[in-house]
């Protein structure tokens, strides 16, 4: 590929951000590969995922377990049917400004948590893919990668790296933009019987 300069990297950063203040709601298949240092094998799950700002999503996890994490932006609710619980927690203790989940969201910038870079393997035809290294130390993030479609400039996919060596992989597909689901997708009422752990 050609080299790139600190311009076309600044070029690529702002259609990116730019894709995502033109977006007001996401919907989209995931695909979760989780790699943990202490198992051999990766940890596979999918399903379904809305985002809409401001800091508002549902993951609909179908496989291989049901399970449902939702956020209004205020409260995240994380509830497992076969385990009759759901844990309860404020939605900024949940995740903070510099994750890509408030960049999907709608909720961050890029250039304000991060130092970027064009990763080599890097391909115009097919993907970029940044290297984003946090400005502030975070005591569950290394880096993260995110990877860029070259037509649409949409985030397709994300690695998060933690600190212990664990990589935390979403693949997006099946992107919808903008079909504004009504505000009831990101709530959650809790179902009689289930026990309720508070987390603050």
């Amino acid at each position: 590929m050609t080299a790139f300069g600190q311009d076309d990297l600044q070029t690529l950063i702002n259609k990116v951000q730019a894709e995502y203040e033109r977006t007001n709601d996401i919907y989209a298949s995931f695909t979760q590969v989780s790699h943990l240092r202490s198992v051999s094998k990766p940890k596979e799950s999918s399903g379904m995922v809305y985002f809409k700002k401001p800091g508002k999503m549902r993951w609909e996890y179908t496989n291989p377990e049901q399970q449902l994490l939702v956020s209004d932006g205020k409260t995240m609710w994380f509830y497992v049917a076969d385990d009759e619980q759901v844990i309860v927690q404020p939605a900024e203790d949940a995740y903070g400004s510099k994750t890509p989940i408030t960049f999907l969201s709608g909720m961050g910038k890029l250039q304000n948590d991060f130092y970027m870079n064009l990763l080599p393997e890097s391909d115009p035809a097919t993907a970029y893919k940044l290297e984003l290294l946090p400005k502030q130390p975070q005591p569950e993030l290394a880096k993260l990668v995110l990877t860029i479609d070259p037509k649409t400039y949409q985030i397709v996919h994300t690695a998060v790296y933690d600190p212990y060596g664990n990589i935390t992989d979403v693949y997006l597909s099946n992107l919808e933009i903008n079909i504004s689901p009504p505000d009831d997708v990101f709530t959650f009422e809790i179902p009689e019987g289930v026990d309720v752990i508070q987390q603050n």
